[in-house]
């Protein structure tokens, strides 16, 4: 062990070997996060104490602040990604459900297009309902989940424009003023 201690020696120059630093105690540590947690910035004078109290080298004290503070800094950090991520996947699935919504609306407009650009008897079978898509909103009684034929209009030649604007908004809210 002697000539393995010795080798050590030779192969760093004539520098003597620097004693290992020993690990920090449990309440040692403790004490060092208390302070840690009440001022994440070391003054020289609390430096000079808690290094007293601890018994290490204030050095030793002022490497740990500064380590603590890299630590600190990856945990925020970390925790900043993790809030983005979880925002991200909400803001995907919500483009998701919007772009199915969009894709809805295109179709019922295109339909609609359809009954105004060939009249009411080529497109009235093809027109199911221009109202709401969920299963709950199709229980409901609201005007916005009626299903609005072109058969409810009840006159084939003229179209039955205020009556397809409340199927399409599900209400009674005019968008232009009527005659």
């Amino acid at each position: 062990m002697d000539s393995h201690l010795h080798h050590q020696t030779q192969s760093q120059g004539s520098r003597p070997l620097k004693p290992r630093k020993k690990r920090l105690a449990r309440d040692q540590l403790n004490l060092l996060e208390t302070s840690f947690n009440a001022n994440q910035k070391l003054k020289a004078e609390h430096k000079t104490e808690l290094a007293r109290q601890l018994g290490v080298p204030p050095k030793q004290v002022a490497i740990w602040y500064q380590n603590r503070r890299a630590r600190h800094k990856n945990d925020a950090i970390e925790h900043d990604y993790m809030n983005i991520q979880l925002e991200l996947g909400n803001v995907l699935a919500e483009n998701i459900r919007l772009e199915k919504q969009v894709s809805m609306l295109k179709f019922e407009l295109n339909k609609v297009q359809q009954m105004i650009l060939f009249g009411p008897t080529s497109s009235a079978a093809t027109l199911p309902s221009v109202s709401g898509s969920s299963d709950e909103q199709a229980n409901s009684s609201s005007p916005g989940n009626m299903i609005c034929n072109w058969g409810d209009a009840g006159n084939d030649d003229i179209f039955p424009v205020e009556e397809l604007y409340t199927c399409l908004i599900g209400s009674d809210t005019q968008l232009w003023p009527l005659n």
